[in-house]
């Protein structure tokens, strides 16, 4: 699941001190294959929950993915992580959508809050990694191809839609098309588009790309021993 998190520095731990904890937390700045984040572990229920957050700064609205549990020596172990802060953290509100939780650590006193983002489901992210594999595109491209892929889309309902709107006026009914066009592929898009253009050739018949010179007699005739001089070299 991706969440969305900002962390902001508080003044007071005085509602986390006195043994009221929910556990211990430890902050690791990180890189892996994929980037720069940071990992933020809570420790429950004898093992460490908690997120991957994409970047190098925590400022801001931060982007992040729930992390598979890992065994609580990472409290206390830091690998090739760097360990930015650690301590004791305490729920401040927790349901399905969203979460608050401070952190008590030695650098100071956080505020997390963050909301659930809808993902991709299991079945749409198997999906687009085999459209990817079979493209032969790896999966950092995925974004990049996504992203072209509505561009095309939007591109190509637009044109169907200016060329119906000449055509038919307003026998079109563009709310309707654009409904339908979201169930179609871009194939599909595209083969409305071109019955559209043979349409449109028919009504506005196509110009030459270019059409002869008229020269009179006497510029013909000019040109024409420039050439013979020309080729005589």
């Amino acid at each position: 699941m991706y969440w969305t998190l900002t962390l902001e520095r508080q003044d007071s731990a005085s509602d986390v001190d006195g043994g009221v904890a929910d556990g211990r937390f430890v902050l690791h700045r990180h890189r892996d294959s994929i980037g720069p984040h940071f990992d933020l572990r809570l420790e429950q229920g004898g093992a460490l929950v908690g997120w991957r957050i994409d970047g190098e700064s925590l400022d801001g609205s931060l982007w992040a993915s729930e992390k598979a549990s890992h065994p609580v020596r990472w409290l206390d172990v830091d690998g090739d992580a760097v360990r930015e802060d650690a301590g004791s953290f305490r729920w401040v509100s927790r349901d399905h959508d969203g979460v608050s939780l401070r952190l008590v650590g030695e650098d100071g006193v956080w505020l997390v809050r963050g909301e659930r983002v809808a993902g991709l489901s299991p079945g749409a992210v198997r999906s687009v990694a085999e459209v990817l594999g079979a493209s032969g595109f790896s999966d950092c491209e995925a974004a990049r191809l996504v992203a072209d892929g509505v561009a095309a889309r939007r591109r190509a309902v637009e044109r169907v839609c200016g060329r119906a709107r000449e055509l038919d006026g307003s026998a079109f009914d563009e709310g309707i098309w654009r409904q339908v066009s979201r169930g179609l592929s871009l194939e599909e898009i595209h083969g409305q588009l071109r019955a559209y253009e043979v349409r449109f050739d028919v009504k506005y018949p196509p110009s030459p790309v270019s059409r002869p010179e008229v020269l009179d007699e006497d510029e013909s005739g000019g040109r024409a021993e420039l050439a013979l001089a020309i080729a005589r070299g």
